[in-house]
């Protein structure tokens, strides 16, 4: 029987948050089969648990990617500016 983990544990794996796990799998250069036990949680294999390796490797690899919503305003020294929001 194989063995599967759940969002959590591949998030404390790979040392993202479960919502960045999240919105990785909704990307469509990721391909995972959604695979779920009987509570409804989502199932990782170690195929998938590559493949996000993988894949957050090649976001590092291209340096950040900030959209407008990670981007909160500021006011320094009564200026606008934007910084990430996790830094």
């Amino acid at each position: 029987m194989a063995n599967y983990l759940t969002c959590g544990q591949v998030a404390r794996h790979l040392r993202v948050s479960i919502s960045t796990l999240k919105r990785w799998l909704i990307e469509p250069e990721i391909e995972i089969v959604d695979r779920r036990n009987q509570n409804g949680w989502r199932l990782f294999s170690e195929a998938d648990v590559a493949a996000l390796k993988d894949h957050k490797r090649e976001l590092k690899r291209n340096g950040r990617r900030f959209n407008e919503t990670t981007l909160i305003p500021i006011i320094i020294n009564g200026r606008h500016e934007k910084i990430a929001a996790h830094q």
